[in-house]
């Protein structure tokens, strides 16, 4: 039996990356990112969302999005309880909806941040299949009877409750004006999962902020364990590099 994925907090330096991972992921989306950046001394926290990481799929499907919403707020104060003052935010899909909304709403908490591959801008998703194929692995995975009815019987919850997670979107969309910290975008070529495409619209949004949009033709939608993730990786190490970090050299600088 796999053990069940659990929050990764890693401290390390003064400056702390906090990861949020996708909607039927866990910290293992961002396992290697983290173990990357924990190398170049970076403090990481990706936390597990509630519901997620469990044998049952409806355990994801019993919770709402504000609680995530919620979750994602928490693991800020989290950080800045064990004593960080600069963060920098960033998710992957649905992890960087939740990543944007805090770079909108509490700016001042943060160095910069952004999103992995985030339906941010409108746009066509193949998310309810995606849900439905995931469902019907972990079933079998732990031994659960499964068959195509019980499976399709997830159904009217998925789209309800992607219904509310594009709802959040919506909401980082509108708030992107308010974003004035560096951003970082990264979309896959190859993104099965919703259409690439939607990040060139989010862009346009961005015209009041720095940002860096790095487009990876080879990789599909989870792009922190794609092809291109060596080069994902040194992006965000250059991105987060490049920002105005206060604590500098161990020391605080006013």
């Amino acid at each position: 039996m796999n053990q069940a994925p659990e929050s990764l907090f890693l401290p390390h330096g003064k400056r702390a990356v906090l990861l949020l991972h996708a909607y039927s992921g866990s910290p293992n989306d961002v396992r290697m990112l983290a173990r990357f950046l924990e190398k170049l001394d970076y403090t990481i926290y990706a936390p597990l969302f509630t519901g997620h990481g469990t044998l049952d799929p409806l355990d994801i499907l019993q919770e709402t999005s504000e609680q995530w919403w919620q979750d994602s707020q928490k693991a800020v104060t989290f950080l800045q309880e064990q004593g960080y003052q600069d963060i920098a935010v960033l998710g992957l899909s649905m992890g960087g909806t939740y990543a944007t909304r805090l770079l909108s709403t509490i700016p001042d908490s943060f160095m910069g941040g952004g999103f992995f591959c985030s339906p941010i801008a409108p746009v066509k998703t193949n998310v309810t299949e995606n849900f439905l194929l995931y469902a019907q692995q972990v079933l079998e995975r732990n031994g659960a009877e499964t068959t195509k009815e019980k499976v399709e019987s997830y159904r009217p919850l998925v789209e309800q409750q992607l219904g509310m997670i594009e709802e959040q979107a919506h909401i980082a969309y509108e708030d992107l004006a308010k974003i004035n910290r560096p951003f970082f975008m990264a979309q896959s070529g190859k993104d099965e999962m919703i259409d690439a495409k939607g990040v060139f619209k989010t862009a346009e949004r961005l015209q009041q902020t720095t940002f860096t949009l790095k487009w990876y033709p080879r990789s599909g939608h989870v792009i922190t364990v794609g092809p291109e993730r060596r080069q994902l990786e040194q992006d965000v190490a250059d991105f987060l590099a490049s920002l105005g970090w206060r604590e500098d050299y161990g020391e605080k600088n006013n």
